[in-house]
């Protein structure tokens, strides 16, 4: 948990962060699986602190692509206002959403029309970034775990044998735009709309992963062994040992 110690360090010389700390009632957001979130309630305005994991190149994190996405994408309505980016990337500012995480109805056509209505639209800004590499990405999770995990063989040999599969697939003529890669536990609902927030994972992806990953499309079965496989790697890469 963080203290006022922290806090105080943490905004040492960030001049254009016109708020005293100490006038914030401080509470631990515990929903976040890879950075650690903070609400800071001045009573008049509440803000989010987000300390960003650590472990971020493990994790496949590029801290320069999300500031890049996160700028790209400031004045669109569904992202949070943008208070501060910290410039060596330990720390990001936005504003508190008063809101609930997205809870898709399978029979609630309605919601998913809105759903998609709202991934096209942040999938037609482009982003100068280059067509995300999934097989790099997965190889470089599973560098790093096959060794020391506990990893039963069979389970080993089915992911290498998936591996070469994925290196088909990345070298294919598949459509990119850009993706969030992390939507499940990232899209809020508020009185103004839904929000999204987290963009650490997001790139210039497969165009149809963000919905199936909500289950809003199910036609493509690469794409969702491509998604149950990163989760199974990311989960593997994020363990306390």
């Amino acid at each position: 948990m963080i203290t006022r110690h922290k806090l105080h360090t943490l905004f040492e010389n960030k001049s254009n962060l016109d708020f005293n700390i100490d006038d914030a009632e401080i509470t631990y957001l515990s929903k976040g699986k890879t950075n650690e979130s903070y609400l800071l309630d001045f009573k008049k305005f509440k803000i989010v602190l987000r300390l960003n994991n650590k472990n971020d190149y493990d994790l496949g994190i590029n801290r320069m692509n999300e500031v890049l996405i996160l700028k790209e994408l400031s004045n669109q309505s569904f992202m949070p206002n943008l208070i501060h980016i910290d410039d060596s990337h330990e720390f990001i500012i936005y504003e508190y959403i008063d809101g609930v995480n997205l809870v898709l109805d399978e029979n609630n056509i309605d919601q998913k029309k809105e759903i998609i209505k709202l991934i096209d639209t942040f999938q037609e800004i482009k982003i100068d970034l280059p067509k995300f590499d999934y097989f790099n990405h997965l190889n470089n999770y599973w560098d790093k775990v096959r060794l020391n995990k506990n990893i039963e063989m069979s389970k080993i040999v089915e992911i290498e044998k998936y591996l070469v599969i994925l290196e088909s697939f990345q070298k294919s003529d598949w459509k990119s735009s850009l993706t969030h890669h992390d939507l499940e536990a990232n899209i809020l609902e508020s009185r103004n709309g839904y929000k999204i927030i987290d963009w650490e994972y997001a790139s210039n992806g497969h165009y149809s992963f963000d919905k199936h990953s909500l289950g809003l499309v199910k036609n493509n079965k690469t794409l969702n062994d491509l998604i149950k496989i990163m989760n199974y790697f990311w989960s593997l890469v994020n363990q306390k040992d």
